[in-house]
């Protein structure tokens, strides 16, 4: 069975085959692969809520068992005011900072708060069945260390709060990650993934 994953990118794709790989029924579609571009209106205010949009867009538009998400970063001593939720990388309303900009701002967020503290990101998910009935859930994953004491070797652009975010259980900076580390840290998460595809996709 195809499920189309509501993403235009190629690397969640194959991060979703990789966290599917164990329900052989599945084949994981992206919308590209059908010949299809859709731009989808993401102005939920929790993560779960867009999920729920690019899904919902999706499947109206082909019609056939869809999976979406979203995801944002919640910072246990930031003040409401101060967490970057869905917008990590958008400070004061700007969207055009690099890399070392931006960690420069949380730098100095976290300053106030004695340089760390524990964070997780939320990520909603949902999924829609091949008859529209729509299956929506939001996972906490894993909490880390965001810390002000950056991890020094280079990293990849795009990657850009790896640095100052420390896996205390793998006891390494998620810029030195093995894929076994990464999976570990990922376990819920995936998990969940896996059940709601295999309950309200496959119908097991």
């Amino acid at each position: 069975m195809k499920l189309l994953f509501g993403t235009g990118n190629q690397f969640k794709k194959e991060l979703m085959i990789e966290r599917l790989k164990e329900l052989k029924d599945i084949e994981v579609v992206i919308p590209k692969d059908l010949g299809v571009s859709i731009d989808v209106v993401e102005d939920g205010i929790t993560p779960e809520e867009n999920a729920y949009k690019k899904a919902k867009a999706y499947y109206d538009a082909l019609k056939m068992p869809t999976i979406a998400e979203d995801s944002g970063l919640y910072v246990d001593k930031f003040s409401e005011e101060e967490q970057p939720g869905l917008f990590v990388k958008r400070v004061n309303g700007r969207e055009d900072l690099s890399d070392e900009e931006i960690r420069a701002y949380y730098i100095q967020l976290l300053n106030k708060y004695g340089g760390e503290s524990l964070a997780c990101y939320h990520t909603g998910v949902c999924v829609i069945d091949s008859e529209g009935n729509a299956y929506r859930d939001t996972i906490e994953e894993t909490k880390f260390l965001f810390t002000t004491k950056l991890y020094t070797n280079p990293t990849k652009p795009g990657r850009t709060l790896e640095p100052m975010s420390y896996d205390v259980h793998a006891n390494k900076y998620f810029a030195e990650r093995t894929e076994e580390d990464i999976e570990n840290h990922m376990k819920a998460l995936n998990d969940r993934y896996r059940e709601l595809v295999k309950q309200h996709v496959l119908k097991k």
